[in-house]
């Protein structure tokens, strides 16, 4: 497979963008996950705090994902110097 060759500038701006987003993306899903299981505890019903749980970690590994592709953008900056 080939890898996409991308310049310092562009990859400076994958990095920031890919790092913000999944900043945001595992908070989001880590409030989630938190709230998910507030929802188990008041009797809600299960299906609700199961999709609530489901969800969250969705979000979270998307999250994660997506800093791991801005420490690769960030590693690719390094490398070009």
């Amino acid at each position: 497979m080939k890898k996409k060759c991308y310049t310092k500038e562009q990859l400076q701006k994958r990095y920031w963008w890919y790092g913000g987003i999944g900043t945001a993306l595992l908070g989001i899903g880590l409030s989630a996950l938190v709230e998910s299981g507030f929802l188990k505890h008041s009797q809600a019903e299960p299906w609700q705090w199961i999709a609530a749980g489901t969800l969250s970690l969705i979000l979270i590994m998307t999250g994660i994902n997506f800093l791991f592709e801005s420490f690769a953008c960030k590693q690719g900056m390094s490398n070009s110097k």
